[in-house]
């Protein structure tokens, strides 16, 4: 278990996390305020990249932000060493297993003293997990918000059509991953199904422009781009996370 009090925001401890669902063991890292109880809950996925440093670093920002924050590593241990790797990996995943053991992360979340079964959990994924999150998000009830940067698994209408809570998205103009064709796409699905959403361009990002950890050497304009994402999504996750969830029925 790691201390951490050296950044802005409020004292956090962070440290392995593990929980079953429908007896899958999944492995994740956890991080979350040092005090206080009835905490907001967030489940953060990563890219196709699994459970890496930056993922890290990425969870521990969201608890100095106050959320008591899950990274369940849905890729089963695997950090593949280069691209061609990571994209062999990332095809290569059961979607449907991966979507049941991230919503049983916000079950995982629910049985902590410092989140409760009371208090709203949001999920949040950047590129594989942004899609996985919008799946996450249709096919289970267990979260109240979401925060999805630029998907590259683009879930099919009829999937998005489950989707009940808010959506805040993040994307890059020159991202040749997730290209503004499929975005604008996803959009207009989106404007079909009437939901819920808001979306923000980044002018000159391209792909996972806010996957960085703090110390990251990138250039200014990338950095500035990065943190307005944040300061967008904790805005966004303070706002729609406040308060009790509405008992299920």
């Amino acid at each position: 278990m790691a201390k951490d009090s050296n950044s802005a925001g409020e004292r956090i401890v962070s440290l392995h996390a593990g929980y079953e669902t429908e007896g899958v063991y999944t492995d994740g890292f956890l991080a979350r305020p040092e005090q206080g109880e009835g905490r907001m809950g967030m489940v953060l996925l990563s890219g196709m990249g699994g459970l890496t440093w930056t993922q890290r670093e990425i969870t521990r920002r969201y608890a100095r932000a106050g959320f008591v924050a899950l990274s369940p590593d849905y890729m089963g241990g695997q950090t593949p060493p280069n691209r061609t790797a990571g994209l062999f990996a990332k095809n290569s995943l059961d979607v449907t297993a991966a979507v049941s053991v991230i919503a049983g992360g916000a079950a995982f979340l629910h049985s902590l003293p410092w989140v409760g079964p009371t208090a709203k959990i949001g999920i949040m994924g950047f590129c594989l997990g942004g899609g996985l999150a919008l799946l996450a998000a249709a096919r289970s009830d267990a979260f109240d918000a979401g925060v999805i940067y630029h998907q590259s698994l683009f879930p099919d209408e009829r999937e998005l059509a489950g989707i009940s809570c808010r959506l805040q998205c993040h994307y890059g103009t020159e991202d040749h991953s997730t290209p503004r064709q499929e975005v604008e796409a996803f959009a207009a699905a989106m404007d079909r199904l009437g939901a819920d959403y808001e979306l923000h361009w980044y002018q000159g990002m391209g792909h996972s422009f806010a996957q960085i950890t703090p110390d990251a050497d990138v250039p200014a304009a990338q950095r500035a781009a990065s943190d307005l994402s944040y300061d967008r999504s904790f805005s966004f996750l303070s706002k729609e996370l406040a308060g009790p969830a509405e008992p299920i029925s």
